[in-house]
């Protein structure tokens, strides 16, 4: 099988190029989050970290669904509805190509948001109650969840940044910590976007996914560096940067056939899984993408010696 042939050397530049442009890009929208009045949050939060109530119902429609907009739905909510310090303190979400309404609240009041949802159903749009799926996380469960899933997430890139520090030597192993944090950042920074411009939140699953994508962009960097180690110990009479070159060209073909395999199943999840589920496989296949690039390209380019 014949070997890629990518030109490393030549078009490191364009490769710090995009990823000056990528992490610009996630710290606007991690910044921009944090200020943006509906979330006030580097990211939007879920109901599995701030509690409360949600309650996801499927609209009843002959083919397509016409569509909705959220504000529209309150607006006209606030001409019948008795309880208006309760509106205040809901979010309604439109999904699944305007099939799926999401009504979240931050307090544990069934009673009352069962009556909105009749409400919804008068003057707006006829609801399938059969559909009907109620969620409640305590005030308390919430925050500890959020702290749990940072926490978890400090231990493992402690845990890689030690295991690194014992694989390779310093320089290596910092450059490795750098691609993964890379990675991270992008991913953060672009459902920072996704909350920003389509209501999309994030729970859990969303700090699972972070875990996973860490692991997996360490694993494929691993592989290169070792790569590079193995050719320099050959003792082969070729430039150091020549050698990197040449290292990434040989570990191109089976880096990019492993992301590929893994992208399969996770498409097949975003297209014939549940909702629940598809934020989940966007995050994963990001991160795999950014993972490859990273590991391929961005982290081999900074040992590159010449400027």
């Amino acid at each position: 099988m014949k070997m890629i042939n990518f030109n490393l050397i030549k078009n490191k530049r364009l490769i710090w190029t995009l990823s000056s442009f990528l992490i610009t890009f996630s710290f606007c929208g991690i910044l921009f989050s944090s200020f943006y009045p509906p979330i006030n949050n580097p990211i939007n939060l879920g109901i599995d970290f701030v509690g409360g109530t949600e309650i996801r119902i499927n609209r009843i429609c002959s083919n397509e669904c016409s569509e909705l907009i959220a504000d529209e739905i309150i607006d006209k909510l606030r001409l019948t509805y008795d309880d208006q310090q309760f509106l205040n303190n809901i979010t309604i979400q439109i999904q699944d190509n305007y099939n799926l309404i999401s009504i979240r609240t931050l307090e544990n009041n069934i009673l009352s948001s069962k009556e909105l949802l009749r409400e919804i159903n008068e003057v707006v749009v006829p609801l399938d109650f059969s559909s009907e799926d109620y969620r409640d996380l305590g005030a308390k469960i919430g925050p500890s969840l959020l702290l749990s899933g940072a926490f978890s997430l400090v231990i493992a890139l402690l845990s890689i940044a030690i295991y690194l520090s014992i694989r390779f030597d310093g320089k290596y192993a910092f450059l490795a910590l750098i691609a993964l944090f890379h990675d991270l950042l992008i991913v953060f920074g672009t459902f920072s976007w996704l909350g920003i411009l389509f209501s999309v939140e994030v729970n859990s699953l969303f700090a699972v996914s972070l875990l996973t994508i860490a692991g997996y962009s360490v694993n494929d960097t691993v592989v290169i560096f070792d790569r590079i180690r193995e050719n320099v110990k050959s003792g082969k009479n070729i430039a150091f940067d020549n050698l990197i070159q040449n290292s990434v060209n040989e570990s191109f073909r089976r880096t990019i056939f492993t992301s590929i395999t893994t992208l399969i199943p996770l498409v097949s999840i975003m297209i014939f899984g549940s909702y629940t589920l598809f934020w989940f496989s966007v995050a994963l296949a990001l991160g795999i993408v950014i993972g490859s690039y990273s590991s391929i390209l961005l982290a081999p380019s900074l040992l590159l010696k010449n400027k």
